[in-house]
Protein backbone atom coordinates (compact mmCIF):
# COMPACT_ATOMS: atom_id res chain seq x y z
CA UNK A 1 0.00 0.00 0.00
CA UNK A 2 2.85 2.21 -0.11
CA UNK A 3 3.21 5.02 -2.06
CA UNK A 4 -0.17 3.82 -3.99
CA UNK A 5 -3.39 5.75 -3.65
CA UNK A 6 -5.99 3.24 -2.17
CA UNK A 7 -9.82 4.72 -2.80
CA UNK A 8 -11.75 1.56 -1.92
CA UNK A 9 -12.86 1.44 1.58
CA UNK A 10 -11.44 -1.62 3.41
CA UNK A 11 -14.46 -1.87 5.54
CA UNK A 12 -17.55 -1.70 2.99
CA UNK A 13 -15.67 -1.69 -0.22
CA UNK A 14 -17.30 1.04 -1.77
CA UNK A 15 -14.86 3.14 -3.99
CA UNK A 16 -14.96 7.33 -2.63
CA UNK A 17 -13.07 10.59 -4.03
CA UNK A 18 -14.43 12.43 -0.92
CA UNK A 19 -11.81 14.05 0.68
CA UNK A 20 -11.97 14.92 4.63
CA UNK A 21 -12.60 18.06 5.81
CA UNK A 22 -11.56 19.49 3.03
CA UNK A 23 -8.12 18.26 2.61
CA UNK A 24 -7.34 16.77 -0.62
CA UNK A 25 -4.73 14.66 0.87
CA UNK A 26 -7.07 12.20 2.56
CA UNK A 27 -10.16 10.06 1.56
CA UNK A 28 -13.54 9.88 3.27
CA UNK A 29 -16.07 7.05 3.23
CA UNK A 30 -19.24 8.38 3.67
CA UNK A 31 -20.62 4.89 4.49
CA UNK A 32 -18.39 3.50 6.79
CA UNK A 33 -17.33 7.34 8.25
CA UNK A 34 -13.59 5.83 7.87
CA UNK A 35 -10.80 8.16 6.65
CA UNK A 36 -7.22 7.40 5.32
CA UNK A 37 -4.32 8.97 3.64
CA UNK A 38 -3.96 8.35 -0.28
CA UNK A 39 -0.63 7.72 -0.34
CA UNK A 40 0.79 5.73 2.89
CA UNK A 41 3.92 6.76 3.77
CA UNK A 42 6.67 4.05 4.28
CA UNK A 43 7.14 4.67 8.36
CA UNK A 44 10.71 3.83 9.56
CA UNK A 45 11.13 3.53 13.34
CA UNK A 46 14.79 3.82 13.43
CA UNK A 47 17.13 2.33 16.29
CA UNK A 48 17.28 6.09 17.64
CA UNK A 49 13.41 6.37 18.41
CA UNK A 50 13.16 4.78 21.42
CA UNK A 51 16.37 5.61 22.18
CA UNK A 52 16.16 9.57 23.37
CA UNK A 53 17.98 10.19 26.79
CA UNK A 54 15.79 12.02 29.25
CA UNK A 55 15.77 15.91 30.22
CA UNK A 56 14.37 17.97 33.05
CA UNK A 57 11.00 18.27 31.02
CA UNK A 58 10.43 14.50 30.97
CA UNK A 59 11.42 13.91 33.99
CA UNK A 60 9.27 16.23 35.49
CA UNK A 61 6.35 15.05 33.99
CA UNK A 62 7.13 10.91 35.10
CA UNK A 63 4.78 11.22 37.54
CA UNK A 64 2.02 12.57 35.01
CA UNK A 65 2.65 9.39 32.82
CA UNK A 66 2.40 7.15 35.64
CA UNK A 67 -0.92 8.96 36.71
CA UNK A 68 -1.70 8.14 33.07
CA UNK A 69 -0.64 4.65 32.93
CA UNK A 70 -3.01 3.36 36.07
CA UNK A 71 -5.89 5.02 34.33
CA UNK A 72 -5.71 3.40 31.16
CA UNK A 73 -5.17 -0.06 33.42
CA UNK A 74 -8.63 1.03 35.23
CA UNK A 75 -10.18 0.21 31.61
CA UNK A 76 -9.23 -3.93 32.32
CA UNK A 77 -12.06 -4.13 34.81
CA UNK A 78 -10.76 -4.88 38.90
CA UNK A 79 -10.06 -8.47 38.28
CA UNK A 80 -6.16 -9.28 38.23
CA UNK A 81 -5.61 -10.49 34.75
CA UNK A 82 -2.58 -13.53 34.23
CA UNK A 83 -1.73 -12.28 30.38
CA UNK A 84 -2.00 -8.97 29.00
CA UNK A 85 -0.90 -8.18 25.52
CA UNK A 86 0.04 -4.67 25.05
CA UNK A 87 0.48 -3.81 20.63
CA UNK A 88 2.51 -0.96 20.01
CA UNK A 89 4.41 -1.37 23.48
CA UNK A 90 7.19 0.98 22.26
CA UNK A 91 9.70 0.68 25.16
CA UNK A 92 7.49 -0.86 27.29
CA UNK A 93 7.05 2.10 29.81
CA UNK A 94 3.60 1.49 29.89
CA UNK A 95 3.53 -2.17 30.67
CA UNK A 96 5.89 -1.66 33.42
CA UNK A 97 2.89 -0.43 35.25
CA UNK A 98 0.51 -3.54 33.89
CA UNK A 99 -0.63 -5.36 36.52
CA UNK A 100 -0.80 -8.99 34.92
CA UNK A 101 1.23 -12.31 36.25
CA UNK A 102 2.26 -12.26 32.27
CA UNK A 103 3.40 -9.04 30.21
CA UNK A 104 4.18 -9.45 26.34
CA UNK A 105 5.08 -6.46 24.36
CA UNK A 106 4.27 -6.55 20.56
CA UNK A 107 6.53 -4.06 18.76
CA UNK A 108 7.62 -3.32 15.04
CA UNK A 109 11.01 -1.39 16.53
CA UNK A 110 13.87 -4.11 17.23
CA UNK A 111 15.34 -0.87 19.62
CA UNK A 112 11.88 -0.63 21.97
CA UNK A 113 11.70 -4.54 21.98
CA UNK A 114 15.48 -4.58 23.34
CA UNK A 115 14.29 -1.88 25.75
CA UNK A 116 11.27 -3.98 27.12
CA UNK A 117 13.43 -7.41 27.48
CA UNK A 118 15.93 -5.31 29.53
CA UNK A 119 13.04 -4.57 31.77
CA UNK A 120 12.23 -7.97 31.93
CA UNK A 121 9.44 -8.15 29.87
CA UNK A 122 7.73 -10.48 27.39
CA UNK A 123 7.90 -9.44 23.47
CA UNK A 124 7.05 -10.21 20.15
CA UNK A 125 7.46 -8.82 16.52
CA UNK A 126 3.96 -7.55 15.31
CA UNK A 127 4.94 -10.53 12.71
CA UNK A 128 4.69 -13.07 14.86
CA UNK A 129 1.56 -11.17 16.58
CA UNK A 130 -0.43 -11.42 13.50
CA UNK A 131 0.10 -15.03 12.73
CA UNK A 132 -0.30 -16.35 16.46
CA UNK A 133 -3.71 -18.32 17.03
CA UNK A 134 -5.13 -18.80 20.77
CA UNK A 135 -2.62 -17.01 22.75
CA UNK A 136 -5.49 -17.12 25.40
CA UNK A 137 -4.90 -13.49 26.43
CA UNK A 138 -6.56 -11.71 28.98
CA UNK A 139 -6.31 -8.12 27.97
CA UNK A 140 -4.96 -7.04 24.41
CA UNK A 141 -4.81 -3.44 24.54
CA UNK A 142 -3.98 -1.41 21.76
CA UNK A 143 -2.93 2.33 22.95
CA UNK A 144 -2.86 4.76 19.73
CA UNK A 145 -1.59 2.05 17.50
CA UNK A 146 -4.00 1.20 15.10
CA UNK A 147 -4.11 4.86 13.01
CA UNK A 148 -1.05 3.68 12.52
CA UNK A 149 -0.76 0.53 10.77
CA UNK A 150 -1.39 -0.22 7.46
CA UNK A 151 -3.80 -3.04 7.58
CA UNK A 152 -5.82 -2.62 10.94
CA UNK A 153 -8.19 -4.49 10.38
CA UNK A 154 -5.43 -7.55 10.55
CA UNK A 155 -4.14 -6.34 13.90
CA UNK A 156 -7.98 -6.55 15.14
CA UNK A 157 -8.77 -9.88 13.96
CA UNK A 158 -5.62 -10.69 15.43
CA UNK A 159 -6.96 -9.59 18.99
CA UNK A 160 -9.91 -11.76 18.29
CA UNK A 161 -8.28 -14.89 17.81
CA UNK A 162 -5.77 -14.57 20.65
CA UNK A 163 -8.46 -12.83 23.37
CA UNK A 164 -10.07 -15.11 26.07
CA UNK A 165 -13.61 -15.66 25.71
CA UNK A 166 -14.49 -13.09 28.32
CA UNK A 167 -11.39 -11.11 27.81
CA UNK A 168 -11.12 -7.62 26.37
CA UNK A 169 -9.97 -5.66 24.07
CA UNK A 170 -9.01 -1.85 24.87
CA UNK A 171 -8.26 0.34 22.05
CA UNK A 172 -7.55 4.37 21.91
CA UNK A 173 -8.05 6.59 18.71
CA UNK A 174 -7.86 9.62 17.34
CA UNK A 175 -11.41 10.40 16.83
CA UNK A 176 -11.79 12.92 13.24
CA UNK A 177 -15.42 13.84 14.01
CA UNK A 178 -14.09 15.73 17.08
CA UNK A 179 -14.68 19.00 17.99
CA UNK A 180 -11.04 19.72 18.14
CA UNK A 181 -10.40 18.56 14.62
CA UNK A 182 -12.93 20.74 13.31
CA UNK A 183 -11.96 23.76 14.98
CA UNK A 184 -8.63 23.24 14.51
CA UNK A 185 -7.91 21.56 11.22
CA UNK A 186 -4.65 21.09 10.12
CA UNK A 187 -3.01 22.39 13.40
CA UNK A 188 -4.74 19.43 15.08
CA UNK A 189 -2.52 17.42 17.40
CA UNK A 190 -3.56 14.11 16.19
CA UNK A 191 -3.59 14.41 12.39
CA UNK A 192 0.07 13.78 11.82
CA UNK A 193 0.24 12.96 7.84
CA UNK A 194 3.80 11.33 8.32
CA UNK A 195 2.45 8.67 10.81
CA UNK A 196 -1.36 8.50 11.00
CA UNK A 197 -2.48 6.77 8.51
CA UNK A 198 -6.36 6.00 9.15
CA UNK A 199 -8.73 8.35 10.80
CA UNK A 200 -11.42 6.92 13.01
CA UNK A 201 -14.81 7.72 14.68
CA UNK A 202 -16.54 5.63 16.91
CA UNK A 203 -18.86 4.53 14.09
CA UNK A 204 -16.12 3.31 11.63
CA UNK A 205 -14.48 1.33 14.49
CA UNK A 206 -17.42 -0.44 15.94
CA UNK A 207 -17.63 -1.37 12.10
CA UNK A 208 -14.72 -2.90 11.96
CA UNK A 209 -15.04 -4.66 15.35
CA UNK A 210 -18.27 -6.15 14.23
CA UNK A 211 -16.56 -7.57 11.00
CA UNK A 212 -14.18 -9.51 13.37
CA UNK A 213 -17.31 -10.74 15.65
CA UNK A 214 -16.64 -7.99 18.16
CA UNK A 215 -18.71 -6.24 20.02
CA UNK A 216 -17.99 -2.59 22.10
CA UNK A 217 -18.85 -2.85 25.86
CA UNK A 218 -17.90 0.80 27.04
CA UNK A 219 -16.93 4.21 25.18
CA UNK A 220 -15.06 6.46 26.94
CA UNK A 221 -14.57 10.41 26.10
CA UNK A 222 -12.71 11.40 28.47
CA UNK A 223 -9.45 10.98 27.95
CA UNK A 224 -6.68 12.55 30.13
CA UNK A 225 -3.49 11.87 28.76
CA UNK A 226 -4.52 11.91 25.02
CA UNK A 227 -7.75 14.07 24.52
CA UNK A 228 -7.11 16.86 27.05
CA UNK A 229 -3.02 17.29 26.56
CA UNK A 230 -4.13 16.90 22.61
CA UNK A 231 -5.97 19.94 23.31
CA UNK A 232 -3.33 21.57 24.65
CA UNK A 233 -1.17 21.34 21.76
CA UNK A 234 -3.26 21.87 19.62
CA UNK A 235 -3.87 25.23 20.59
CA UNK A 236 -0.07 25.56 20.69
CA UNK A 237 0.31 24.50 17.27
CA UNK A 238 -2.19 27.16 16.32
CA UNK A 239 -1.40 30.03 17.86
CA UNK A 240 2.42 29.43 17.47
CA UNK A 241 2.03 27.73 13.95
CA UNK A 242 4.98 24.88 14.64
CA UNK A 243 4.65 21.22 14.65
CA UNK A 244 3.76 19.74 18.36
CA UNK A 245 6.42 21.83 20.17
CA UNK A 246 5.73 20.41 23.82
CA UNK A 247 4.95 16.79 22.71
CA UNK A 248 8.42 16.68 20.91
CA UNK A 249 9.99 17.94 24.52
CA UNK A 250 8.47 15.66 26.27
CA UNK A 251 7.80 12.34 24.51
CA UNK A 252 10.49 12.89 21.54
CA UNK A 253 13.60 13.76 23.17
CA UNK A 254 15.74 12.35 20.43
CA UNK A 255 14.30 14.86 17.38
CA UNK A 256 14.47 17.69 19.72
CA UNK A 257 15.66 21.25 18.46
CA UNK A 258 16.31 24.71 19.61
CA UNK A 259 12.98 26.41 20.51
CA UNK A 260 12.84 29.83 19.39
CA UNK A 261 11.03 32.68 21.54
CA UNK A 262 7.50 32.21 19.77
CA UNK A 263 7.22 28.84 20.41
CA UNK A 264 8.63 29.21 23.99
CA UNK A 265 5.65 32.08 24.88
CA UNK A 266 3.03 29.68 23.74
CA UNK A 267 3.92 26.76 25.67
CA UNK A 268 4.26 29.08 28.54
CA UNK A 269 0.74 30.82 28.06
CA UNK A 270 -1.28 27.61 26.87
CA UNK A 271 0.04 25.84 30.12
CA UNK A 272 -0.57 28.34 32.35
CA UNK A 273 -2.99 31.61 31.34
CA UNK A 274 -4.47 29.90 28.90
CA UNK A 275 -5.39 26.51 30.73
CA UNK A 276 -8.85 27.43 31.61
CA UNK A 277 -9.92 27.66 27.81
CA UNK A 278 -8.35 24.28 27.31
CA UNK A 279 -9.96 22.66 29.74
CA UNK A 280 -13.33 24.30 28.70
CA UNK A 281 -12.89 22.84 25.68
CA UNK A 282 -11.80 20.01 26.87
CA UNK A 283 -14.98 18.92 28.76
CA UNK A 284 -16.71 20.39 26.02
CA UNK A 285 -15.65 17.77 23.25
CA UNK A 286 -16.22 15.46 25.96
CA UNK A 287 -19.79 16.39 26.58
CA UNK A 288 -20.77 16.62 23.39
CA UNK A 289 -19.33 12.62 22.61
CA UNK A 290 -16.54 14.70 20.20
CA UNK A 291 -13.18 14.48 22.26
CA UNK A 292 -10.08 14.86 19.87
CA UNK A 293 -9.42 11.06 21.18
CA UNK A 294 -11.67 8.41 22.88
CA UNK A 295 -11.36 4.63 23.97
CA UNK A 296 -13.35 1.57 23.65
CA UNK A 297 -13.60 -1.44 25.16
CA UNK A 298 -14.44 -4.38 23.38
CA UNK A 299 -15.42 -8.26 23.47
CA UNK A 300 -16.67 -11.19 21.67
CA UNK A 301 -19.82 -11.84 20.76
CA UNK A 302 -21.67 -13.57 22.53
CA UNK A 303 -20.43 -14.17 25.64
CA UNK A 304 -22.46 -13.77 28.86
Amino acid sequence: MHNKQNTTCPLCHKKTSQNLHGMTNYLYCANCDLAWIKKHPKVVYNETYYGGTSNIAGKAFSPLSILFYKIRNSFAGKNYPKRWIDVGAGDGNYLEYVRAKERIGVEISASGRDHMKRKGLKTKTEKEFLKAKNLQADVISFWHVLEHVDKPWEYIEAAQRNIKSRGKIIIGVPNHRSLEFKVFGKYWFHLVPDFHLWHYSPKSLEAFLNQANLKIETIDYWSLEHHLTGVLQSFINRTAKSDSVLHRIIKRRQDFSKLNVKDIFWVIFWCTLGLPIVLLFWATGAIMQRPGTFIVVASKKNQK
